[in-house]
């Protein structure tokens, strides 16, 4: 996941103290692991709120495309039947 390089504004987490604890014995770097996890839970709700929006029209181009194929099928280059 590339770095942002947009201003970062402080603020207060509350971890487990054995996690804290393991995480400065190891060096590791918690803002930016909090930051990069934080990150991926926001892409994955967004994600699965624009399926929730659109599995209307998702369920519609299915039965068309169960109902009529693939547009260009015939120009396939890899068939898979």
């Amino acid at each position: 996941m590339p770095h942002s390089t947009t201003e970062k504004q402080r603020t207060n987490i509350t971890l487990s103290a054995t996690n804290l604890a393991a995480a400065r014995e190891l060096g590791l770097n918690v803002s930016a692991i909090s930051d990069a996890a934080l990150a991926e839970a926001v892409r994955a709700a967004k994600a699965e709120a624009w399926a929730r929006e659109n599995a209307g029209a998702i369920a519609e181009r299915r039965a068309w495309i169960e109902a009529h194929g693939t547009p260009l099928a015939d120009l396939q280059v890899l068939k898979t039947d």
